[in-house]
């Protein structure tokens, strides 16, 4: 395996690192230089308390351990790594044709991709101000190469959809595969607890320190009634939920200890691990190789102009898949149908003040709706993006089985209407909506026959000290979701949900409408772990 080989398998399973035996003695020294990210808020979480170290101690949901997972290795390289500054190597002028300005930058992107990388950084391509058209995406899937524009404000950089519809911008290499190595190990613990990162496999030979592993999560018959979505119908017409078997549900981790069939991972498990219901072989461990993914590839200082919906061809701004450690930074997007779509096979990512913004129209909101973040990878922070003027959106959404940690972070959203942050189908785990501010709903919980029978589509997710006209915070079988520190109309029922039988039940609810200390849960996780820096480095 090349060395970039196992570079990309590190960045997409975490930071391939040995287990550091100080750790204990360096948490509690950041504990105590994090103090000042309780903040002012009196009110205390029960889940989420001081240790009496300045640090953060979990209360457990019930006696198998269940917690509030830690989520601060959302962000590109796994949290608290400032954005690279990439040297300019090439700069790009206007042409004022589609066909000139979509090679122009073709040219110059492939002239960065032939330099050396210094610590995985080739260079930028400078976008000089002006607007450039762009009848076909702009593709970065080389290592190392970053698009700058020169502002995304006025006289700065704007990027012109034209022609039929399509994404404006594609991060990420064209054929990402992540390939089993060697035996897979099943998991023996009776139950394994949302938010822990050790556990206990059938043979630990094969495994070190430092290993990138996939761990796996099998859906059983068993499980899906016990989640009661195995009696889904819509018009008259059974609807399958997640297929028996199915193994779609993975996390990559990095294997930090082995001490006999234990082994303790970098980043804790966002689901819990029942063999009550999975059975014997319903988890396992097994290690993998990456290939065909990118790498250190971003977009910053930008604008970008579609259309008004209904006036025409419908535009995108950004897909980004088999891709770790990336971002979208500083982009301004008028009038896009479609917003980010960060794909399955997408780690790592960092996506900071993105603004979509949508001129009134006249759509209702009956129907599908759009999607202003659409996030099926994982480790994928938002931070600072909004979303205004929408109609019939989600500005944020899980797709299905998608596995924590990933994290929205003090997110704005004002729609026309019909505007929610709600995961949308079949099971993701593991997210953080933490400050968020929006008009409409907050959904964590069961969409029932919506969709084609998307039904539970969030498990153990958190909103902490966010705001929105409805909380709509609902507990599955065997665990929950939280909502603390957070002002709502509070429901266990997703708005216009369909087909609820038996009716959901209110997840844990803790100090309604009174905000709670740590000011902002993921900042204190991520100055716990690694320090008051690593805070500083992402620009808080």
């Amino acid at each position: 395996m090349t060395r970039l080989a196992l570079t990309l398998a590190a960045a997409l399973a975490g930071q391939a690192v040995q287990a550091d035996p100080l750790l204990p003695i360096r948490q509690h020294t950041f504990a105590q230089a994090c103090q000042a990210q309780w903040g002012g808020e009196s009110a205390r979480s029960q889940w989420v308390k001081d240790d009496g170290r300045g640090g953060l101690a979990y209360a457990p949901l019930n006696g198998n351990g269940d917690r509030i997972m830690d989520f601060s290795s959302a962000g590109y390289m796994g949290g608290g790594v400032a954005l690279p500054a990439a040297p300019v190597k090439a700069t790009v002028k206007p042409s004022g044709s589609a066909a000139s300005d979509l090679a122009n930058i073709q040219a110059a992107l492939a002239k960065v991709a032939a330099l050396p990388a210094i610590k995985g950084v080739r260079g930028a391509v400078l976008l000089a101000p002006g607007t450039f058209l762009l009848n076909e995406p702009i593709p970065l899937n080389q290592d190392g190469v970053v698009l700058r524009g020169s502002g995304s404000g006025a006289g700065g950089t704007v990027l012109k959809a034209a022609g039929d519809g399509h994404f404006m911008l594609s991060l990420g290499g064209a054929n990402g595969s992540l390939t089993p190595s060697g035996a897979a190990a099943a998991i023996t613990d009776s139950y394994l607890p949302s938010g822990g990162q050790v556990l206990h496999v059938s043979d630990a030979s094969g495994f070190q320190p430092g290993d990138a592993v996939m761990v796996r999560r099998r859906a059983s018959a068993e499980w899906i009634h016990f989640m009661n979505m195995d009696t889904l119908v819509r018009d008259g017409k059974p609807q399958t939920w997640i297929n028996a078997g199915n193994n779609n549900e993975y996390w990559l981790r990095t294997v930090t200890a082995v001490n006999g069939k234990q082994l303790t991972l970098d980043i804790p498990l966002s689901d819990s691990f029942d063999s009550g219901y999975l059975g014997p072989n319903g988890g396992s461990v097994q290690k993998y190789q990456a290939s065909g993914f990118a790498g250190q590839i971003g977009v910053e200082h930008l604008a970008l102009e579609g259309l008004p919906r209904g006036a025409g061809a419908d535009y995108g701004v950004a897909t980004l898949d088999n891709l770790a450690d990336g971002w979208l930074n500083d982009i301004q997007a008028h009038n896009f149908t479609t917003g980010v779509v960060v794909g399955k096979q997408a780690r790592r990512l960092t996506l900071e003040s993105i603004a979509l913004n949508h001129d009134h129209n006249n759509v209702d909101c009956k129907g599908a709706k759009e999607f202003e973040f659409s996030i099926a990878g994982s480790q994928v922070l938002v931070d600072r993006s909004s979303s205004t003027g929408s109609k019939k959106s989600f500005y944020y959404a899980t797709q299905s089985q998608a596995g924590g940690p990933n994290v929205l972070l003090h997110f704005t959203g004002r729609a026309e209407a019909c505007g929610n942050i709600e995961p949308h189908q079949r099971w993701a785990t593991g997210l953080l909506v933490d400050n968020a501010d929006v008009s409409g709903a907050i959904g964590l919980g069961n969409r029932g026959t919506d969709g084609s029978g998307h039904g539970w589509s969030m498990g153990w997710g958190v909103a902490w000290n966010a705001k929105a006209d409805q909380l709509a915070i609902a507990a599955p079988p065997g665990g929950t979701n939280w909502a603390i520190g957070s002002s709502g109309q509070l429901t266990p029922y997703l708005p216009d949900a369909k087909q609820l039988d038996p009716a959901p039940k209110l997840g844990a609810v803790d100090s309604p409408g009174v905000r709670v200390g740590p000011d902002s849960l993921y900042l204190m996780q991520l100055c716990q772990r690694l320090g008051p820096q690593a805070v500083k480095n992402i620009g808080y």
